[in-house]
Formats: structure tokens, sequence, C-alpha cells
């Protein structure tokens, strides 16, 4: 319990560090537009906020990494703080949630919080590796899934309700335990990570109209607002210069999201990847992870689902992508 105290304070003055780097990064941001605006006016003042200007620059540059350093030595002593509270319990205990442990005993796994505590025997349970991938890479984040019957998770579970599954972090500590217990898993098996890039075959893309729609409407608006402000230039050039940066900031900015307002469905000789908007929504998957797939319908979209050991993916379906699929990986494809 001392150990999980030691990490505790540790994570709690990395985070405290770096979101005050952080919000002191901010404040030096905002110190350095109000120089530029002063030099913009035509201050007497020019070469003091010039000194000023790259100050605050440079304070918020070197306070933003530093910060950021900070806040990731706070995610690495959060899990080292998870991975003591674990050991408090015992060598083979493993959070599954936010406040429940697996625990692994001779005849099965003890799944126990606060409230309450339920045995499950290893007869009726399934173990699968999993690697959760937001990039079309070799590296991810591995994990195991505990497949358990909704009876025993449940409290009022109704008869043929899917098998729960429940996650723990996949660390060298679990893969002993399981080797320990003479528990077989299944799915994708941790290996070396290999340096070299997966080759894409093909990308679709697919537009957000909407976005789009936006962009423009913004590039439209920092368009007026540069050539308003070269208008203004030459009779009030302390206005019409930050008017011309402001303008040329909202169409570049607007030019960039249009190009960014789109997810890819692209086929690599590896396996599919999604690429939504955000990249923590994106996913790729491995040809082995995938047992078939099959187009299908979600929400009125055409999509391609992919069935997988431990549960099905949808892939968005474009004009010509499954039969793209179909030709090059025929064995994948139901029909």
């Amino acid at each position: 319990m001392q150990e999980s105290k030691y990490c505790h304070f540790h994570k709690k003055l990395w985070e405290t560090l770096g979101w005050g780097c952080i919000v002191l990064a901010v404040l030096l941001m905002a110190g350095l537009v109000v120089s530029l605006i002063m030099m913009g006016l035509g201050s007497v003042h020019v070469p003091y906020f010039g000194i000023l200007c790259g100050a605050f620059a440079g304070g918020a540059i070197l306070f933003g990494l530093a910060g950021l350093f900070a806040v990731r030595r706070g995610e690495i002593w959060s899990g080292r703080e998870l991975d003591a509270l674990e050991r408090a319990d015992s060598e083979e205990s493993f959070f599954v949630g936010e406040d429940t442990i697996a625990t692994f005993r001779e005849e099965g796994i003890l799944l126990h919080n606060r409230e309450r505590s339920v045995s499950v025997p290893y007869g009726e349970m399934r173990f699968i590796s999993v690697c959760t991938r937001r990039k079309a890479q070799e590296k991810g984040e591995w994990s195991v899934l505990m497949e358990v019957p909704a009876s025993y998770v449940m409290k009022k579970a109704k008869k043929g309700e899917p098998p729960v599954l429940i996650q723990a972090e996949g660390k060298t500590r679990l893969y002993d335990t399981l080797r320990k217990h003479g528990l077989v898993l299944l799915g994708e098996q941790r290996k070396e990570e290999s340096p070299l890039p997966f080759t894409r075959m093909r990308k679709f893309d697919l537009p957000d109209r909407t976005k789009r729609k936006r962009a423009l409407l913004f590039l439209l608006l920092g368009v007026v607002l540069a050539g308003g402000g070269v208008g203004l230039l030459f009779y009030m050039s302390a206005i019409g210069a930050p008017i011309i940066v402001v303008g040329g900031y909202v169409a570049l900015r607007a030019i960039v999201s249009y190009w960014r307002a789109k997810r890819v469905l692209a086929v690599y000789r590896e396996g599919m990847y999604f690429a939504e908007l955000s990249l923590q929504d994106s996913f790729f998957l491995k040809w082995e992870e995938m047992e078939s797939l099959v187009p299908a319908e979600s929400e009125k979209q055409k999509v391609i689902r992919a069935n997988c050991l431990y549960g099905a993916y949808d892939f968005p379906r474009p004009q010509g992508a499954y039969e793209y699929i179909k030709e090059h990986f025929p064995e994948k494809c139901e029909d």
C-alpha cells in the first residue's frame, strides 16, 4: 500500500506541474498577442515590444513543451499506481474496470469490488488477446479480453444473453499468470514490433459535406477580412495590418479544415484501416483478426461488417470498396 501512495504522490506532483506549465504557456501566448497589437498600432516603444514578442513566444514554447512532458510523466506514474494497487491485492490481480479487480485462483477468477464479489470457473470463460491500433502500423495498445457468461456479472440476465467481455491491460504479469494456470489465450499473439511500414493498396475518401461547407464559409470570411485589411492598409496601417493577419489565419485554417473534413477507408496488404475525423475513433484491423467480411446495413448506412473472434466492426462501404476487397482477399468475403 505504501508503494501505491508513493506513486499517487508523484502522479499528482507531475500532473500539477504539467497543467501549471500549460496555463502559463497560454498566458504567455496572450502576452504575445497583446505585444503584436501594440506593435501594429505604431507605439513609440516598438523595439521594446519586439523584445517582448520574442520573450513571450520563446516562453510559451518552452513552458508548453515542459507541460506536455510533465503530463506524460503523470500518466506513467498513474499506470504505476494502478499496478501497485493490483499487486497490493495479489500478484495475480488485475483491474478490469474503474474499481473492479479480477483475481486469478485455482479454479477460476474472482471478480470483486467494494459492493460484491463473484467467482467464475475457468471452464466457462475464454481469454482473447487483442491489439487496438489507431493507425495503420504494427504498434498498438495490447489488452486481454475475458469472456464471462452474462449471468455472473448481470443481476437480471435473460436466458440466452450473450457473454460479457471485460478488459484488462496486456501486461507481462497477466500473460505469465495465464500460462501458470494453463489457460489458452486466443486471438493475436504479442510479438516483437516490426519497424517496416504497412503497404497501402487502395484508398477510398468519404468527404464530410457539412464540415466542408462550414470550412468554405470560413474561407470566404478569411478572404473578405484579408481583402478589407489590404484596403485599410493605405489609410490606417495600424488597423489594416492586424486585420490582414487575422484574415490570412482564418483562411489558412479553413483550407486545412476543408482538406481534413473527410473519413478514409484504406485497404492494406496487412489489413483494413478506417480513419475517422478523430484519431481516437479510427481503427485498424489485421486480416488475421477478421474471420469474415460481409456487406450489411447499419443505421441505414451501407457498411462492410468485419466479424472477429470477440465481436464485429463496421467499416463504411463506399462504391466499389467491397468488390475491390473481394477481388484481392476472396477468402475473407462470405459472398
